[in-house]
């Protein structure tokens, strides 16, 4: 029997099989930093929908704050009071 034949061989696996862990853990490295920016991508987003929503909230608010007003506005007799002249 050949050891040094076999020696050979599995030191030459177990070199390509290094290899490959180190290019796989890159690989790794690189897709977990991408799923990082994906994540943040996301917060991102969901506070700028939750800022717009705030905001059309907020314009709906005020909306319905000047509707009231022009409402009270006319109930209080303003609206007409160039008739009452005549």
């Amino acid at each position: 029997m050949d050891f040094q034949k076999y020696l050979t061989n599995l030191d030459s696996q177990l070199k390509a099989v290094n290899s490959d862990i180190a290019e796989k853990q890159e690989e790794l490295e690189k897709l977990k930093d991408f799923r990082a920016r994906i994540k943040g991508g996301m917060e991102v987003v969901k506070q700028i929908q939750s800022d717009c929503e705030t905001e059309a909230s907020a314009s709906a608010a005020q909306l319905q704050q000047e509707i009231r007003e022009s409402v009270n506005d006319l109930a209080r007799g303003r609206h007409g009071g160039d008739m009452d002249a005549l």
